[in-house]
């Protein structure tokens, strides 16, 4: 069968997130080829993307990508032999072992799922962006539960960790109960185009108008909505400054002669707001940097520590900021990001 090969190594690297790094679960590691689909499963991953191939086979994932990416024929011709998928193009020939049907058991698994994609809903507009943002919050620590999932429930989406915390605003409703979808599962769902969801209570599916489908395991857990809905409506309701634009260039050039942050991951860097200007200041052995930027502020002077690499983050985004004792409230849009600021450098 003869395949466009820059089509299928796209769609090869589109679900390589799917594939599990180790194969803790049978096929975990494998591309799977249907006759109208190629899917990867890592039992908490499934990516489907549309690919006619006429033949059914289970093959090692990434050696089977590095294979495709590294031939440089426009074309090539793949067909399936004595349990082995042969690849033919003008410069090269080659052939990976596959599974055999007793050991290929990911298939009706597969069926499953698709047969439980019913009544799909339409996302908001702005979901891709809201998950996006939100993403960046959530714990590393999978075992904090739901911590370490962005939280769906209506028009909002939350996420908090310890010192940190995002809130995003749909602009509409999404149906359905409320959902936790992992962090690490939003930021790679967030490179799909998808426009539409459905679930069925242990999954959440996601789809593209190309027909690509994201599925993701849902986490189930407490979530503090009603504390978080109070917290983030105050700090909206603060005097906000803007924040300059040049601001995020200067944390990341200061950034060479920041403090490491031993306990949160990354370096500190001193953050000083007065009614003139913006000083940022940073300090290691190495030795130290003082930057000003002229602003316009007339609320209380605020002096405080902060991780310099959580706040490059938000500055991709946020334009104004409100502080509530050691809360710092980051804001654009639909947008609010709440950082737990810590003591100037040397006032611990």
């Amino acid at each position: 069968m003869e395949i466009d090969r820059i089509e299928l190594r796209n769609k090869l690297a589109a679900l390589r997130p799917g594939l599990a790094k180790r194969e803790m679960v049978q096929q975990s590691c494998h591309f799977l080829f249907f006759k109208e689909e190629i899917v990867t499963f890592n039992d908490q991953i499934c990516i489907m993307i549309p690919f006619k191939s006429d033949m059914n086979f289970s093959v090692k994932g990434e050696e089977f990508f590095r294979l495709i990416d590294g031939i440089t024929d426009d074309t090539l011709d793949l067909s399936l032999d004595k349990g082995k998928i042969k690849i033919k193009s003008d410069s090269t020939t080659s052939s990976m072992t596959t599974l055999g049907e007793d050991q290929n058991v990911l298939p009706s698994v597969i069926e499953g799922l698709i047969e439980n994609m019913k009544g799909w809903k339409k996302l908001p507009s702005n979901f891709l962006e809201g998950i996006s943002l939100c993403s960046f919050s959530t714990s590393s620590d999978l075992s904090r539960g739901v911590f370490s999932c962005i939280a769906l429930r209506g028009k909002v989406c939350y996420s908090l960790d310890s010192n940190r915390s995002s809130f995003f605003l749909f602009d509409q409703s999404l149906s359905g109960d409320t959902a936790f979808v992992g962090g690490k599962d939003a930021t790679e769902l967030a490179k799909f185009p998808v426009k539409e969801f459905c679930t069925d209570g242990k999954w959440a599916h996601f789809r593209t108008e190309e027909g690509v489908t994201f599925s993701c395991v849902l986490m189930s857990g407490e979530f503090p909505f009603d504390k978080m809905d109070k917290t983030f409506a105050k700090m909206k309701s603060l005097p906000h400054i803007d924040l300059p634009k040049e601001l995020k260039g200067v944390v990341d050039n200061v950034n060479m002669l920041a403090a490491v942050d031993t306990f949160r991951m990354g370096k500190i860097i001193d953050l000083e707001i007065n009614g003139k200007e913006i000083i940022i200041r940073a300090s290691n052995d190495l030795g130290e940097v003082t930057k000003k930027i002229s602003c316009d502020y007339a609320d209380e002077e605020i002096n405080i520590g902060i991780n310099s690499n959580l706040l490059s983050q938000i500055l991709q985004r946020a334009t104004s900021l409100a502080r509530d004792g050691n809360m710092l409230e980051f804001q654009s849009g639909n947008f609010q990001h709440i950082l737990m600021a810590m003591p100037p450098k040397g006032e611990e």
